[in-house]
């Protein structure tokens, strides 16, 4: 099938470049972008769906009626000009709640604005409101005890993911056109698998990570400060991206976002490209296997020099799983003292068990996890592309579980292929390349070296064009 499968998924629903581009033109007003985007949230549908914890529909409005007076007065306006756009809550934007998806912090108001939010808003974005997601981002579905469950918009009977699944869901349903999530094991790339969208986790370092909640000292930007990033390995991994129904809107998200300005388009070239069908992170369907062979039979026809390397990081996950476990929470537990009565107590355990760990384990741990790295961009570095499933499999049911083939998958194990590849620190995109027996997108992570985000989006937008 062709692998432009993402453009087929999204069907009639426009980008966040169309809507921009014809805001810029005047042959569609910031207002009716935005009354578009509220009929559709404010349906039965976009309601029952309960993807929205904040929605701010006011402030939007006079944003959108200030671009389309500055267009009528003759103003050159920013690349996202009317598009409107949703952030997950543990992401700060002043004026709105930040609650990380807690009953803790349900009263909780930002009074500052991450970064990389900020620069989309001042690219003239029109933010609609905050989305759903786990508490505190924990978990691999999108339910959480402030909102309850997210459903996917366009497989009802499947997860939109997790962590990022209100983002997800927003953007599958046509609301939000751009969407600002945050990954630390897959928390965009899932979520975009699940629903048929795109997304990219920028490398380490590459956009702003302050703003996400808890910051340092378990700061949740109520105090007039931005929450600085734990040192911690959530803090040093996680990492904020942009969500999108095309590669051309993740492109200029990420330009934008990063603060890295205008770069040329996408440039042609032959790439070399390392493949595995991720059998060496955890089962994979035989359909996932076949669906790689094709792609990368598809790459060597288009004049691609394509390997195949079934230990492709197959040495990231034992160490990510292991530090994941002992590396003490110190920030989740300064945010939740005091407000343990409204934290679930699948995740006070959580935080409570991270501080079992002797403090040599700790450092053993993290010695491995950067020995472990290493050795995976040294793989990297041999090539320009590397290329690996996202999961073993479709999005699970309802409730998260994912059949492959006989075999029942759910949790953590889920994200094996997502949590090697973050391990690297390295930049990818999450796109669909096909579909799975029961219609479900199936998607590919392009990964590139460290700072090579341009590198893996301009790859996936080549590969929007393959038949596969």
């Amino acid at each position: 099938m062709s692998a432009s499968v993402l453009g087929e998924l999204n069907g009639n629903a426009p980008d966040a470049t169309a809507i921009a581009e014809a805001v810029r033109s005047g042959s569609l007003s910031a207002v009716d972008a935005l009354t578009a985007a509220r009929t559709l949230a404010q349906s039965p549908a976009g309601r029952a769906m309960n993807a929205f914890i904040t929605e701010d529909w006011d402030r939007a409005a006079r944003a959108a009626a200030a671009v389309d007076r500055r267009r009528t007065a003759g103003e050159e306006l920013g690349p996202l000009a009317g598009v409107p756009f949703s952030v997950k809550d543990v992401i700060t934007v002043a004026g709105l709640p930040i609650t990380g998806a807690s009953k803790a912090f349900a009263d909780l108001v930002a009074t500052t604005t991450a970064p990389a939010v900020q620069r989309l808003l001042d690219a003239d974005a029109i933010l609609i409101g905050k989305t759903n997601c786990p508490e505190f981002a924990f978990g691999v579905t999108c339910e959480s005890p402030l909102l309850g469950r997210t459903g996917n918009p366009r497989f009802p009977a499947n997860t939109p993911g997790g962590s990022s699944g209100g983002e997800a869901a927003s953007l599958a349903a046509g609301i939000s056109a751009l969407g600002v999530g945050t990954d630390f094991g897959g928390s965009v790339r899932w979520p975009a698998q699940c629903v048929g969208i795109t997304a990219l986790r920028p490398g380490v370092g590459s956009v702003p990570g302050d703003g996400q909640i808890p910051g340092v000292g378990g700061n949740f930007g109520a105090d007039g400060t931005v929450p600085e990033a734990s040192p911690g390995m959530q803090g040093s991994f996680q990492t904020v991206g942009p969500m999108a129904r095309s590669v051309r809107d993740l492109r200029t998200a990420f330009l934008i976002m990063s603060g890295a300005g205008s770069t040329p388009g996408v440039r042609e070239r032959a790439y070399r490209i390392a493949w595995s069908d991720g059998a060496a992170l955890g089962p994979v369907r035989a359909e996932v296997t076949a669906l790689m062979e094709r792609l990368a039979a598809a790459l060597a026809a288009a004049g691609h020099a394509v390997g195949e390397q079934p230990d492709l990081f197959a040495g990231c996950l034992s160490p990510y799983n292991r530090l994941r476990a002992v590396d003490p929470m110190v920030d989740h537990a300064a945010a939740v003292k005091g407000r343990e009565g409204g934290v679930t107590a699948a995740n006070l355990r959580t935080i409570e068990a991270s501080f079992a760990a002797a403090a040599a384990d700790v450092e053993l741990a993290w010695r491995a996890a950067t020995s472990a790295r290493a050795a995976a961009r040294a793989q990297i570095a041999a090539v320009d592309i590397a290329l690996v499933p996202v999961a073993g499999g479709p999005a699970g049911d309802a409730d998260g579980r994912l059949d492959i083939d006989g075999r029942t998958a759910e949790g953590w194990e889920i994200m094996g292929h997502c949590r090697a590849v973050t391990l690297t620190g390295c930049p990818a995109v999450s796109l669909p390349v096909g579909l799975s027996a029961e219609g479900l997108p199936l998607s590919v992570q392009v990964v590139a070296g460290p700072g090579a985000e341009l590198t893996a989006l301009d790859f996936a937008a080549m590969v929007e064009m393959l038949d596969i």
